[in-house]
């Protein structure tokens, strides 16, 4: 849906009316869904507390910064992470050091691998002592605090993360969700729903070399943001939003520019020219000048709700015609040969190279 004159508590208000209906409706018997309102909570605090922007409630384990703790560290994994750049976190196991074999942390440890991760660091709190992994690298005022701050127990693991930050947030986040399937955390029949606000309106793209837009060109920056668009455009924040439930993003939507000088300096930022601008959106920066309204809106996945409420890992039995790994449509053939009649209407060539 679309809105004119819209804020976004406006779009929250309205989708989660359609979204009560909706759990009242289809949600199995005995389900245990979040009420509106829906917690909102911020980029940066998914991406800190979870290591995902779209972060999964339903157990605990959240990733907890440690860096101030080994400041003065000398163990090398940790030294080497003391960066701007990088950062050293955690998340705590409540009551299951014994379950962590040897064969199961390096099972774990190739796991984060998938994620860049050099390696996981962990170490044991059993009878008030740090056992195993990496405790004979940690000093006894870095003990001290780690239980403190992490309110350790006995028969806790802590697995750790040193590294650029993006890589330990998106290791750490991968690595709870995993150990909550493992251990068995994730109460069946439960729906946590959220909303995740204040996006970047870029981010950095190394093969392009510029900044790129992270949802479209056409989100509205956060109106206390708007200055930084000449200074510091990469700390931008967008009116974007996403509806997430159960670590699923099942909907998302923005606040849309509707000035034309404003959206012209996100061209300009983009890396678009005047000329290429016009030529590419001309049709919608001439739209400007007639007065478009402020206006926003949310669009839900309905196969995204299918796949939740039939308790499918895969959204590919829900949509109507699914495409294989390669993109081939396997219930119409396609994409299929065609005549050559049809190529000479478009004045198109196919050049096959070996």
């Amino acid at each position: 849906f679309e809105m004119s004159f819209a804020t976004q508590e406006d779009v929250f208000a309205v989708g989660e009316e359609v979204l009560s209906a909706v759990f009242e409706k289809f949600a199995p018997e005995g389900s245990v869904v979040t009420k509106a309102p829906y917690p909102i909570i911020s980029y940066k605090q998914a991406m800190l507390e979870f290591g995902s922007d779209k972060p999964d409630l339903r157990f605990d384990m959240k990733i907890t910064d440690v860096k101030d703790i080994f400041k003065d560290s000398e163990f090398k994994v940790f030294s080497n992470a003391l960066d701007e750049k990088s950062t050293i976190a955690c998340i705590k196991v409540d009551d299951n050091a014994t379950y962590f074999s040897r064969k199961k942390t390096d099972e774990l440890t190739e796991f984060v691998k998938i994620y860049k991760a050099k390696g996981l660091p962990f170490v044991k709190y059993e009878n008030k002592e740090f056992t195993g992994g990496i405790s004979k690298f940690l000093g006894d005022k870095e003990k001290e605090e780690l239980v403190k701050k992490l309110e350790l127990k006995d028969n806790d693991i802590l697995f750790f993360g040193a590294d650029n930050k993006m890589v330990v947030y998106q290791t750490l986040g991968a690595l709870r969700c995993k150990l909550a399937r493992d251990l068995d955390l994730i109460k069946k029949g439960d729906y946590k729903l959220l909303w995740v606000t204040k996006f970047p309106s870029f981010e950095w793209s190394e093969e392009e070399g510029r900044l790129m837009a992270m949802h479209h060109p056409f989100t509205h920056p956060k109106e206390e943001d708007i200055p930084l668009l000449d200074t510091d455009p990469a700390a931008v924040r967008a009116d974007a939003y996403d509806m997430v439930v159960n670590g699923v993003e099942v909907g998302g939507g923005s606040i849309r520019i509707h000035d034309s000088q404003l959206q012209a300096k996100m061209f300009e930022i983009l890396g678009f020219t005047p000329e290429r601008a016009q030529e590419q959106f001309g049709f919608l920066m001439n739209a400007f000048k007639y007065g478009a309204p402020p206006h926003g809106g949310l669009a839900y996945g309905l196969d995204r709700w299918v796949s939740l409420f039939a308790g499918l890992d895969s959204i590919r039995d829900c949509i109507a015609f699914p495409k294989n790994n390669s993109g081939r449509d396997v219930m119409l053939d396609a994409p299929a040969a065609l005549d050559q009649k049809q190529l000479d209407e478009l004045n198109l060539v196919i050049d096959i190279k070996e």
